[in-house]
């Protein structure tokens, strides 16, 4: 299975909801680092590489559209490929969804997000 080698970075601060999408995430077969705030998973991101970002918003020492401008403005400066990037957040107004897409998220799903709706998310951005 492909996914076994897959690397997502999950950013989320919430304590239960990061071990809940971790977990499942793990069942389904992919390789998971979590990084429990904002600042935290930039940092994890210069250290693993990932294949895939999930990240939440509303986060101590950087918010999670910090988190994607820098790993977007990484990819340009440095030429690496820009991975996938979905945000998972409960800011969920037309505004907010306009903004996680303008910061560079391919995704926005708000919570409470189904695990279904999750994993089909993480399956296509992976398949791409």
């Amino acid at each position: 299975m492909v996914f076994m080698t897959t690397r997502i970075l999950l950013i989320e601060d919430t304590e239960d909801l990061g071990e809940n999408i971790r977990d499942v995430l793990r069942m389904e077969g992919f390789n998971v680092v979590w990084a429990r705030n904002g600042k935290i998973g930039l940092d994890t991101y210069h250290e693993i590489n990932p294949d895939l970002i999930v990240t939440d918003i509303i986060m101590p020492l950087m918010n999670g559209l910090e988190v994607v401008r820098e790993v977007r403005a990484f990819e340009k400066q440095t030429g690496v490929s820009p991975i996938p990037i979905i945000i998972l957040s409960a800011k969920a107004t037309p505004e907010d969804h306009a903004e996680g897409l303008a910061a560079g998220a391919n995704i926005y799903l708000k919570k409470p997000c189904s695990i279904d709706n999750l994993m089909k998310s993480v399956r296509s951005l992976i398949a791409n």
